[in-house]
């Protein structure tokens, strides 16, 4: 049995403002974000591999961070594809080529979550090895409403609402037919892997993490992952 993280970070960023830098690069004291991403992946003892799908043309600057920070267990980059979903297929279809006759447990992340734990990591691993799934969520802390045609036709209760992060973890062998099938009807709007999952008939189990575990696609993400950091420096929130 392999446990292995598919890490996609084929993003540009466009929500951050850089049109230099996709935002998977943007640094905190020195380290690429992706970087750091990757590294809690790398010190979590569960995890055998990791496989990256990265934006094509920054693949080997990503190789020489990779290097420069001296993590192991990489196994392959691959390059991303056009939509998050494109990227992750790659990367799934790229362990599949590495652990042909494996049973793979595979957690698929962000690579802009970089405050994901190791605890959460290994929840997902158990879920999967016990039930088949695990999506990674935290509960609700304020009101969500539906919309439609511009008015608010229904408000959800809160205490029933989970908020979706990462990893969204599976058996390999499942996620892969269900993104086959997926292509093969010609069928592209799926918000995410859970989505696409459940469209098809899998049971998902929720595993919760931390709401630290942020996804930085913004500017305001940002600056949320910089104050985290700096908290966590001073030992957290001290009393008056």
């Amino acid at each position: 049995m392999k446990r292995i993280a598919v890490i996609f970070a084929g993003g540009v960023g466009a929500r951050m403002n850089n049109s230099k830098t996709p935002k998977q690069f943007l640094e905190w004291n020195g380290r690429p974000i992706l970087i750091q991403t990757l590294d809690v992946f790398e010190q979590t003892d569960l995890i055998d591999g990791i496989v990256l799908a990265c934006k094509a043309e920054w693949i080997d600057h990503t190789k020489n961070l990779i290097k420069e920070a001296g993590l192991q267990k990489v196994l392959s980059i691959v390059p991303g594809g056009e939509s998050a979903l494109d990227s992750q297929y790659n990367g799934l279809a790229e362990a599949k080529r590495l652990f042909p006759n494996e049973d793979v447990t595979v957690l698929i992340h962000d690579g802009v979550r970089p405050l994901v734990d190791k605890e959460t990591i290994e929840r997902n691993i158990e879920s999967v090895e016990t039930k088949g799934s695990a999506i990674t969520v935290t509960p609700a802390i304020e009101t969500v409403m539906v919309t439609d045609n511009g008015s608010i036709n229904c408000i959800l209760n809160r205490s029933e609402c989970l908020m979706a992060k990462a990893p969204q973890s599976f058996k390999l062998d499942d996620i892969l037919s269900v993104h086959d099938r997926a292509k093969a009807e010609g069928t592209h709007n799926f918000i995410d892997s859970a989505s696409m999952m459940m469209h098809y008939g899998y049971t998902l189990y929720p595993v919760l993490g931390e709401t630290e575990n942020i996804k930085i696609t913004t500017p305001s993400d940002y600056y949320m992952f910089t104050g985290i950091i700096k908290n966590r420096e001073l030992g957290g929130l001290q009393d008056e």
